[in-house]
């Protein structure tokens, strides 16, 4: 509820002060607003994982728990995908958008995939998890490394 009011005050307060909203301050606050929420929802997504992982030796849970393990590997090939996209379509301001602000977003994505990982109890989904937390994390350091070599050739 918090977050929910809190972007929506945001929001009043740019149609209100389109200039003043524009700046790196509220860009800042934004973010620090947007990591709070998602340190929010990281609570319940723990008890939930651990629910889902430790009901009963096979069952319903295991195959829903085998289906979030297939949803993490496909959503860490985003990943790469993005920044195959950005290198290609770079002048695309929505495709940008798009692939910026999920591999902006990456850490948050690799985290709940450690939490996964370390919750997951079987081989079989473990070592989808381990595939989807290389994907995420190698290209989270290439992507850092291209962007941080961007911006110093910049300069």
């Amino acid at each position: 509820m918090y977050g929910t009011l809190a972007f929506f005050q945001r929001y009043l307060y740019e149609l209100r002060e389109p200039v003043d909203s524009a700046g790196g301050m509220a860009a800042f606050g934004e973010e620090m607003l947007t990591l709070f929420i998602f340190l929010l929802f990281l609570v319940p997504t723990f008890f939930l994982l651990r629910l889902m992982a430790n009901s009963g030796p096979v069952g319903q849970s295991d195959r829903f728990y085998t289906v979030y393990a297939k949803l993490l590997l496909a959503l860490s090939v985003t990943a790469p995908l993005c920044v195959v996209l950005l290198v290609l379509f770079h002048r695309s301001l929505l495709i940008q958008n798009i692939c910026v602000t999920r591999l902006w977003r990456s850490p948050c994505v690799f985290i709940v995939m450690v939490m996964s990982r370390v919750l997951g109890r079987r081989t079989p989904k473990k070592r989808l998890m381990t595939w989807a937390l290389l994907i995420e994390g190698i290209t989270l350091i290439v992507s850092l490394a291209v962007f941080m070599g961007m911006a110093g050739a910049n300069e």
